[in-house]
């Protein structure tokens, strides 16, 4: 039987525009294994690309009670966003991203995290004709208690979105949100470097 070429075409627009959806909502593989062997199921992320913000909702930070002083394991994570431009945006349109790290003791089971959730943003920069990069950076300092079996952890969240207009009159054209799991607990004193490819 002979598919009509209009059809065919048809059918592969509809199966492209699913996928693109699918690959916008879905989470990033980690890309290092970990002790920590799953988000915490109630955790969820939610990106206001207008005000530049991503929150996490079902977690909650635990206060550490300690005897005796705890060093603060401390470090610098920074990761660069590389935007492709497929899409058509407003001549003028501004390309913001934002970055949320949240990192410590992850306790899976209650949703608990003992260390932090931190969060920056900034505005990308033209690198091609197509192509801006976006370079966040997070210096950070937890007090962590000493629990050899915790699972420590560290999940990186971020979000990239076209934006006309200013003030009141902006209007988000798109944007995206996207996970990257779980990394491992970086060492202290150490600057992490994470690099994404991001579509816009």
């Amino acid at each position: 039987m002979r598919i009509p070429p209009t059809l065919l075409v048809a059918t592969l627009c509809a199966v492209s525009i699913g996928a693109g959806y699918a690959q916008t909502a879905s989470p990033t593989q980690a890309r290092t294994p970990t002790t920590a062997k799953s988000l915490p199921g109630g955790m969820s992320f939610h990106y206001d690309a207008l005000h530049d913000q991503i929150s996490a909702s079902g977690l909650q930070l635990t206060p550490s009670v300690a005897a005796t002083a705890i060093t603060p394991t401390t470090g610098t994570i920074t990761v660069t966003l590389t935007i492709g431009i497929v899409s058509h945006f407003m001549r003028g349109s501004t390309y913001h991203c934002s970055l949320t790290a949240i990192g410590g003791i992850l306790d899976t089971e209650n949703n608990t995290v003992d260390g932090g959730i931190e969060t920056v943003n900034g505005l990308a920069k033209w690198t091609g004709p197509s192509t801006t990069t976006c370079t966040l950076t997070i210096p950070y300092s937890w007090s962590l208690p000493a629990d050899p079996g915790a699972d420590s952890g560290l999940i990186l969240a971020f979000g990239v979105a076209a934006v006309s207009g200013f003030g009141e009159n902006a209007v988000v054209e798109r944007s995206t949100l996207q996970l990257d799991g779980i990394e491992n607990l970086p060492a202290t004193g150490t600057t992490s470097a994470f690099a994404f490819n991001v579509t816009l």
